[in-house]
C-alpha cells in the first residue's frame, strides 16, 4: 500500500532543516555505549513518521538500490520521493538494529542526513 505525502508533510519535515543545517548543534551524545539523542533530533525522528516518511519501500526500486543512495553511489540528486521515504526508513530500521544506536548519529555526522533533507527540499520546490 502507497501512502501518499503532500507538501504539508513534506513541509513540516523541511521546519528540521535549519536545525541540521547548524554545525554548533550537538546531535548525539555516547552514554555508557549508547547513543542519545537531544529533544529536537528525536521531534525530528517522531516527525517522520507522523508524516508518513518511514512507511513504505516504492514496488519498483529494491532495497539494495536504496542502500546505493546511502553508500552514494547513486548521487540523492538522483532520488525522488518514494527514494527519500525509503532512505528514511532503512535509516529508522538501522537505529533499531544496533545495538546501543548510533546509525543515525552517523548518518547526520557524516553529513547525509543534511543532503537527504536538502534535496527533499529541491523535490518540494519542484512541487510548487
Amino acid at each position: 500500500m502507497e501512502v501518499k505525502i503532500t507538501k504539508d508533510n513534506i513541509d513540516k519535515i523541511l521546519e528540521f532543516l535549519p536545525y541540521f543545517e547548524d554545525k554548533s548543534n550537538i546531535f548525539s551524545t555516547e552514554v555508557d555505549c549508547y547513543t542519545e539523542y537531544p529533544e529536537r533530533v528525536t521531534n525530528f525522528l517522531r516527525a517522520l513518521q507522523k508524516e508518513n516518511f518511514t512507511v513504505h519501500f516504492p514496488e519498483y526500486k529494491r532495497r539494495e538500490d536504496i542502500y546505493s543512495f546511502i553508500d552514494r553511489t547513486i548521487p540523492l540528486s538522483e532520488a525522488n520521493l518514494g527514494d527519500i521515504t525509503s532512505i528514511f526508513k532503512i535509516m529508522m530500521a538501522g537505529e533499531r538494529i544496533r545495538m546501543g544506536g548510533g546509525y543515525i548519529a552517523d548518518l547526520i555526522e557524516s553529513g547525509l542526513m543534511l543532503k537527504i533533507l536538502r534535496r527533499l527540499k529541491d523535490i518540494r520546490n519542484e512541487m510548487d
